[in-house]
């Protein structure tokens, strides 16, 4: 972002971007029709018509005109060669407050008086001196706020605020504030800043004026170059106040702000010569700006110009992360001289494209991104890139546009997942997952999966593990064992991704066999992964190697108490029992987990696998639930549980294997015919 001063070089500056605050003057590219006034004089390549909008009857003279427009790289980056002129053909006095951040420029002008079109021009190689008088703009209309990095101490007195601001050089941003009332940096999310607001108050009547304010940290009232007030410290009331004598008409006034810490709030009352109470000074005390309308970008000698608008439709909070939906919509001069319709491709600089004139893309992670628009019609073609930097609106922070996951996981849903840059693959796969879009979901997380490195582990692992357990949750559990299937054995994920994997295996998919193979590798390389070896050894229980798994188990030291493991165990329990009645399976899995943590040999009782298997039935995995059952049964037939786990078995496959379910029944009623579960009709 540049920041163009008057005797003072451009300076570079990070931070979100800006529209304007409530006197809002400019709505970025916002559909003027093509303008018709003949080109200035000069090597001017581009411009945009911007339509004042002015208030009827209400004309001072002295008004300003604020407008933000995208330029297309078509600016010099010095920001000094633009011109504003009339739709008469007669230049007005114009300045640039800000460049960027990204391909942007916010200029402030002195509009013709009643007249309705003006025109920005910029991109001249070698711009000539503006005329003398017309290289400035006098602040007599709204408010100019121009906020900087606070460098060094805090200041304590009127002139110490104003070496401060002077000594700050690193401007954050300038705009045209309304009132004097602040409550939150609007250009970014620095805390630490000084800003000054200098324009032009109009007093209604001689008389003695009360100036009262509050602020954050400190702050400094001058009126016609003289100090009138200082407030030194924050509290929101009017204590710190004083009288001024002004005449009737216009005054300067300036006031300086200084925040270190918190909401960066600065408030500046007035009470009228007439009146008993403090107000805030309203906006038409300072004047207030037209609105304008910013329209579509020309290009002197071309019929076909590829230009766009672009509008923040919201931003989208889940995992402490914003990811941010626009709007982009070609426009522009008419295709060609045969009248052809142009056809428009879209290139957002993050691994995507799209067709047509009017699409919505979400940008994933903050940054600045090439936009690229080409339009064609017939023969002829034109393409134009627009930086765009993408971040939070900060100048409507109070008050941001919000969206929901479901509509930009439903726009992300349709994305080219592998050509996503790989620092947005990860909140790709948080929105996904948010959005239940479980399709596009597997498939960044295979990519995911399959990378050999590059993303932040702890981000890396969290975000797979949720995916992988949304995808398990949604019925998906082949595409949850792909997932983790497809983490290679060298990949900085293991062995989470193992344990993730034999999870999925063992208690959704109740294949034994198959997670004692998936875990043999990792157990001998990782002797001290307690719930590695823990869940290996349990495999092996249920693969009926009891020996070796059960040697495993009570070789292991429990996180719990010995002497109350009757107690605990006991609690543990009953807990899970209770969300089973509820049917909350991850809380129940999260409480099973945590008693085999405490109390790993609880396992070969039979009571807990009895609770696990309950919960898969909840988990709707019946036949996976039957088959551990059944395995544990065979593996432990001394377990006082083995009968409930073989008639458990039994019942859950009683509709979908009735042969099974009988042989299960039959073998309950032979092994242990004393029991009452081997009774007719139970």
């Amino acid at each position: 972002m540049h920041m163009l001063e008057r005797s003072t070089p451009v300076h570079r500056l990070r931070g979100g971007a800006v529209v304007l605050l409530c006197i809002a003057t400019a709505a970025i590219c916002a559909g003027v029709s093509p303008a018709l006034a003949a080109w200035a004089e000069g090597a001017w390549p581009f411009r945009r018509a911007v339509d004042v909008e002015w208030v009827p009857d209400k004309r001072a003279g002295d008004e300003l005109a604020i407008a933000d427009i995208l330029t297309l790289g078509g600016h010099v980056a010095s920001g000094e060669n633009i011109r504003v002129m009339s739709e008469e053909g007669k230049y007005v006095p114009a300045r640039v407050l800000m460049i960027g951040p990204g391909d942007r420029m916010r200029v402030l002008f002195a509009p013709a008086r009643g007249v309705r079109r003006h025109y920005i021009y910029f991109g001249h190689p070698k711009a000539p001196p503006p005329p003398r008088g017309l290289d400035d703009v006098p602040i007599r209309c709204g408010l100019l706020m121009e906020m900087r990095k606070l460098e060094g101490p805090l200041a304590s007195n009127f002139k110490q605020i104003e070496a401060a601001f002077d000594r700050s050089k690193r401007i954050i941003g300038r705009t045209m504030v309304s009132r004097l009332y602040l409550g939150f940096n609007p250009f970014n999310e620095e805390v630490e800043v000084v800003s000054r607001f200098a324009g032009t108050l109009r007093c209604p009547m001689d008389g003695q004026y009360g100036i009262a304010g509050s602020a954050s940290d400190h702050a400094a009232v001058y009126i016609d170059g003289k100090p009138v007030l200082w407030i030194p410290d924050n509290p929101p009331d009017i204590r710190f106040n004083t009288t001024v004598e002004l005449k009737r008409g216009n005054h300067e006034i300036v006031v300086y702000h200084i925040n270190r810490v918190g909401e960066q709030r600065l408030t500046v009352a007035w009470k009228l010569p007439d009146a008993d109470r403090f107000e805030l000074i309203p906006s038409r005390a300072f004047g207030v700006l037209p609105r304008v309308t910013v329209g579509a970008l020309e290009e002197k000698d071309r019929l076909l110009t590829a230009d766009m608008k672009i509008d923040y439709i919201g931003e989208c909070f889940y995992a402490d992360h914003y990811s941010h939906r626009y709007r982009f919509t070609a426009q522009g001069a008419a295709g060609s001289s045969r009248g052809l319709v142009p056809k428009y491709e879209w290139d957002f600089g993050d691994g995507q494209t799209a067709q047509g004139q009017t699409v919505e893309h979400v940008f994933l992670t903050d940054g600045e991104y090439p936009v690229k628009l080409t339009a064609r019609a017939g023969l002829q073609s034109d393409s134009k890139t627009q930086r765009l930097f993408v971040s939070r609106q900060y100048e409507v922070i109070d008050n941001p546009p919000a969206d929901v996951p479901s509509a930009q996981g439903k726009i992300v849903a349709g994305y080219d997942l592998d050509k996503l840059p790989l620092k947005a693959a990860p909140w790709a796969c948080i929105l996904l997952e948010r959005a239940k879009e479980m399709a596009a979901l597997e498939k960044i997380a295979m990519r995911l999966a399959g990378l050999p490195g590059g993303v932040e582990l702890a981000v890396w692992m969290n975000t797979l593990e949720s995916a992988g357990q949304a995808l398990v949750s949604d019925g998906r559990i082949d595409s949850a064992a792909r997932v983790w299937e497809a983490v290679g054995p060298q990949s900085p994920l293991q062995p989470f991704a193992a344990k993730q994997y034999a999870k999925v295996m063992l208690w959704r998919m109740g294949n034994p066999a198959r997670t004692v193979q998936l875990l043999e590798p990792y157990a001998a390389k990782y002797p001290q992964d307690t719930n590695l070896q823990r869940m290996y050894a349990q495999a092996l229980v249920l693969n009926q190697k009891v020996a070796e798994g059960a040697k495993i188990l009570k070789s292991m030291r429990g996180e719990g108490l010995p002497d109350r493991k009757a107690a605990i165990a006991g609690a543990l329990a009953r807990t899970i029992e209770y969300y089973i009645g509820e049917g909350d399976v991850q809380s129940g899995e999260q409480q099973w987990d945590r008693w085999q943590q405490q109390y790993p040999d609880d396992f070969l009782e039979g009571y807990s696998v009895l609770l696990r298997v309950r919960l898969m039935e909840i988990a709707k995995v019946p036949e996976a639930a039957a088959r551990i059952a059944e395995a544990f049964a065979l593996a432990m037939p001394r377990s006082s549980y083995a009968p409930r786990l073989l008639d458990t078995a039994s019942r859950l496959l009683a509709k979908t294997d009735p042969v099974k379910s009988r042989a299960l029944r039959e073998m309950l009623k032979q092994k242990y015919p004393e029991d009452p579960l081997s009774q007719e009709g139970r």
